[in-house]
C-alpha cells in the first residue's frame, strides 16, 4: 500500500509522517500536498484529471483551481529540494487534461526488525536506488492561458520599454521597509492578511469580505516598519486546508491575520484575529458590529489595532489621500474590485460597469476613478477597433483620479501608466515621480520603481526594488519573472535561472518564459539542463530558438544548425530581434547586424520610428542580454543612433 510508504528513485516518501527524504534532506509536506503526491503515485504514468484530484482531495468542499495549482507548485518545490532539480520535472502538466507523474514507483524497503528494548536499535537499512522513467514528451500549452498570461507579460515589458526619458531619479526616500529598522525587527514585523471568510447566508457578501481584507492590507502597507504580503500571494491560500505555520513559512512572515464577515440587512459583523506563526497563539482578536456605511472607519480600526499589536503605527483616516466616500459608492467599488481581481471570463467588463457606477454615485471618488483607469487599460490592451476608444477613456479616468485625489499615489501611478502607453514619456516620468514621493510602499509604485531603475541602466538598483516587490508578493509568477529578468540583465545568471524556474512553476508552461530559462542555461554553458528543458516548450518555433543556441553542446551542432535553418526558412516564425539574438549568441555578428538593420528599416518605412518609437526601439535593443556581445562593435553605436 502506498500509504505505508514508497520510493521514487532516491526519494523515500512517508505519507503517514508527511515527509519525503532524499539526498537533499528531509522535507515536510502539507497534508493536501502529500495527498496529491500519493494520488499521482497511485496512477504513475497515467494522466490524472484536475477534476479527479479535486474530488478526491476536497470531496465536500468547493474550491478554486488555484488551490490545486498551489499544491503542485509546493510539491515540485519540495521534490527538487529533497532530491535535486531534476525531480521538479517528473510531474508533467498537460493543459486541459491534467497531470502525469513520469517516474517508477517502488515499494519502500522494509525497516529492519526492532530488537528488544534493552538492546540498542540497529542503524536503519539504506534504501535501494530505483530507476526512474522520466518522460520527455513535449507539453502542449493551453492557448487561452498563454494569451492571458502573455498579455500581462507583454504589458509589463511594454511598460519597461516605454520608460525611456533620462530624467533625474525620484527624490531621495527610503525604498524598503527594511531600511527603517533592523533585519531582526523587520522579521518580527511581517504579516499576511488572508481573505476573510464570507459567513453570510448564501455567501452573498464575498465581495465585501474580500474588500475588507484588501483594504486592511492597503492600510497596513502604509507602515514604514511592517512588511505586508500583497493580495496576490496571501489570497492564493483561499480554499486550502493549510495550517497557519505552513502559510507563514511559505510567505516568510511572523504573523497572520484571518477573519470572517457576516452581513444581515444593513449590519455587518466582522471578526478578526492576529496569530503568531511561531506557536499559533492568538496575539489579538476582536469582533466588530457596524452599519455597512461605516466600513471605512471599521477597516481603519482593525488595521490600527493590528499595527499596534505589532508595535507599529500607521496613518489613518484622511492620510489615505482622498476625501470621504459615499457609502453606497464604496460598496459598488468593492464589488467591482472583486470582479477585477477574480478575472473570470467577462469579469473585467463587469468590473468596468461597477467602477463606472461607483464614480457616477460619487464623482469625487479618487480610487474609483483610478480603478476604472486600470480596468480600461486591460481592455485597451486587447487588439480590436475599440482599443483607441478605451485608451482615451483610460486617460480621462486617470486624470479624474488625480483631480479628485491629488495626494493619492495610485492615481498618479495610473496616470503614468496611461502616459507611457500614449507615448508621452516625459510627462509619464513626472507622474511616476509624484506617485513615488507620495507612497513608495504601494505595490504598484514599487513595481514602477524597479522598472524606472532598469530604464536608467541601473540593474543593481532595479534588483533591490524588485526584490522588495517579490518579498511582498512571493507567489506572483509575473513579479518573480520580472526579478529573474532583472537578474539576467545584471549578469546574475544563477539567480536568473532559479527565478525563471520558480516563475514557471507558479504560472504554468509559458513558452516564452521557458525560452528565457534556456537562454540563461546556455549562457551558463549548462547544456544538459538546457536540453532537458527544450521538450517542455510547446511552440515549435520557440523551441527552435532555444535549440539554435546550443550549437556548442556536445553532439548538438547538427541539431542546432537545423533549428536555425528552419527559423530562416520560415519568415515571421520569430521576430527579427529574436533572430538577431540567436546570431549574436552563436558569434555570427555580421548576420546579427544585418537582421537588426532590416528591422530598423522596416520600422522606419512603417512610421514606427518617430521620436518615441525610435527611443523605444533603442531601449528594446539595449536591454537584451543576448545582444551584449554586439556592444563592443562600432556598428552597435551607429545602430542605436540611427534616425
Amino acid at each position: 500500500m502506498l500509504v505505508e510508504g514508497f520510493q521514487i528513485a532516491e526519494l523515500r516518501v512517508d505519507p503517514k509522517a508527511g515527509e519525503i527524504a532524499g539526498p537533499g534532506g528531509l522535507e515536510r509536506l502539507d497534508p493536501k500536498v502529500m495527498g496529491v503526491l500519493v494520488m499521482m503515485a497511485q496512477h504513475a504514468g497515467e494522466v490524472v484529471s484536475r477534476e479527479a484530484l479535486l474530488a478526491q482531495l476536497w470531496p465536500n468542499a468547493v474550491v478554486s483551481d488555484d488551490a490545486l495549482t498551489r499544491c503542485f507548485y509546493e510539491l515540485r518545490r519540495c521534490l527538487a529540494r529533497a532530491g535535486g532539480e531534476s525531480f521538479r520535472s517528473i510531474i508533467e502538466t498537460l493543459p486541459k487534461r491534467g497531470y502525469r507523474l513520469n517516474a517508477r514507483i517502488d515499494a519502500a524497503p522494509r525497516p529492519a526488525p526492532t530488537p528488544a528494548p534493552a538492546s540498542p536499535a540497529p542503524p536503519p537499512r539504506a534504501p535501494e536506488r530505483a530507476s526512474t522513467a522520466i518522460g520527455t514528451a513535449p507539453r502542449k500549452g493551453s492557448a487561452w492561458q498563454r494569451i492571458a498570461l502573455l498579455a500581462l507579460l507583454a504589458a509589463t515589458i511594454l511598460f519597461v520599454a516605454l520608460r525611456v526619458q533620462r530624467a533625474d531619479p525620484p527624490p531621495a526616500k527610503t525604498r524598503t521597509a527594511a531600511a527603517a529598522t533592523t533585519p531582526e525587527a523587520a522579521a518580527r514585523r511581517s504579516i499576511a492578511v488572508l481573505p476573510f471568510v464570507d459567513m453570510s447566508a448564501g455567501g452573498s457578501a464575498a465581495f465585501l469580505a474580500d474588500g475588507i481584507s484588501e483594504e486592511i492590507i492597503n492600510r497596513l502597507a502604509k507602515s514604514a516598519v511592517l512588511r505586508v504580503i500583497a493580495r496576490t500571494s496571501s489570497f492564493s491560500f483561499r480554499g486550502q486546508a493549510v495550517d497557519i505555520r505552513t502559510i507563514a513559512s511559505r510567505l516568510d512572515v511572523s504573523h497572520v491575520l484571518e477573519g470572517s464577515v457576516r452581513t444581515e440587512g444593513n449590519r455587518v459583523r466582522v471578526t478578526a484575529q492576529l496569530i503568531a506563526a511561531a506557536n499559533s497563539s492568538h496575539v489579538w482578536s476582536r469582533t466588530y458590529e457596524r452599519n455597512v456605511g461605516d466600513l471605512f472607519t471599521l477597516q481603519d480600526e482593525i488595521a490600527t489595532s493590528v499595527a499596534a499589536a505589532l508595535d507599529a503605527t500607521i496613518a489613518a483616516g484622511a492620510a489615505r489621500g482622498e476625501a470621504p466616500v459615499n457609502a453606497e459608492a464604496y460598496q459598488v467599488f468593492l464589488r467591482g474590485r472583486f470582479f477585477y481581481n477574480r478575472r473570470a471570463p467577462g469579469d473585467v467588463e463587469r468590473a468596468v460597469a461597477q467602477f463606472e457606477r461607483a464614480v457616477g454615485l460619487d464623482p469625487g471618488f479618487a480610487r474609483g476613478w483610478a480603478a476604472l483607469a486600470g480596468a480600461y487599460a486591460l481592455l485597451a490592451g486587447r487588439s480590436g477597433p475599440e482599443s483607441a476608444r478605451l485608451r482615451a477613456r483610460q486617460g480621462a479616468a486617470a486624470r479624474r483620479a488625480v483631480e479628485a485625489g491629488p495626494a493619492l499615489a495610485v492615481a498618479h501611478a495610473r496616470l503614468a501608466q496611461f502616459l507611457y502607453a500614449d507615448k508621452h514619456p516625459a510627462e509619464a516620468d513626472a507622474a511616476f515621480r509624484t506617485a513615488f514621493s507620495l507612497d513608495s510602499h504601494d505595490p504598484l509604485v514599487l513595481g514602477y520603481m524597479a522598472a524606472y531603475d532598469l530604464e536608467r541602466g541601473d540593474y543593481e538598483a532595479a534588483l533591490v526594488a524588485q526584490r522588495e516587490v517579490v518579498s511582498r508578493d512571493p507567489l506572483s509568477g509575473v513579479e518573480v519573472l520580472n526579478l529573474a529578468t532583472y537578474s539576467f540583465l545584471a549578469g546574475r545568471l544563477p539567480e536568473a535561472a532559479a527565478g525563471y524556474r520558480t516563475a514557471i512553476a507558479l504560472s504554468g508552461d509559458i513558452p516564452e518564459w521557458e525560452l528565457a530559462l534556456v537562454q540563461v542555461l546556455a549562457r551558463q554553458r549548462k547544456f544538459d539542463e538546457a536540453l532537458q528543458q527544450l521538450p517542455h516548450i510547446a511552440s515549435p518555433a520557440i523551441r527552435d530558438l532555444g535549440l539554435a543556441l546550443l550549437q556548442e553542446a556536445p553532439g548538438q551542432r547538427s541539431a542546432a544548425d537545423g533549428a536555425l535553418a528552419r527559423l530562416i526558412a520560415r519568415p515571421g516564425s520569430a521576430s527579427d530581434i529574436q533572430m538577431a539574438e540567436v546570431f549574436a549568441f552563436r558569434g555570427q555578428v555580421d548576420a546579427a547586424f544585418a537582421t537588426l538593420a532590416n528591422w530598423r528599416e522596416a520600422l522606419s518605412r512603417s512610421g514606427g520610428l518617430g521620436p518615441s518609437g525610435r527611443i523605444n526601439a533603442v531601449e528594446t535593443l539595449r536591454t537584451s542580454p543576448l545582444l551584449q556581445p554586439l556592444h563592443a562593435d562600432p556598428r552597435w553605436t551607429a545602430l542605436l543612433a540611427a534616425k
